[in-house]
């Protein structure tokens, strides 16, 4: 009985240990989230707050959080290589 007991008391170490992990890890996961999250508002409420940014640069922006995060950094990466071989077909 006694070596059933100690089987027992290890197996639920284990699971608490691991779900400790598991909620520490979501816990981890949700605050990076929300700092991250953080983060972009005042990023954003910067540009859009500074006179210097141009509409198109506001209408862009707009756009994209309306969209799949994913496609539109995949979109505006294609964009920036493309205007820079623009810039350079017009330094030639």
């Amino acid at each position: 009985m006694s070596n059933t007991l100690t089987s027992t008391e290890a197996s639920a170490v284990k699971v608490t240990r691991n779900m400790s992990v598991e909620d520490f890890g979501k816990a981890l996961k949700a605050f990076r989230a929300n700092e991250a999250k953080e983060k972009f508002e005042k990023m954003r409420a910067v540009i859009f707050s500074s006179s210097a940014t141009h509409y198109f640069l506001r209408e862009v922006l707009n756009m994209c959080e309306q969209r799949d995060t994913a496609d539109c950094v995949n979109n505006l990466e294609a964009a920036v290589r493309l205007m820079k071989v623009k810039l350079e077909s017009e330094k030639a």
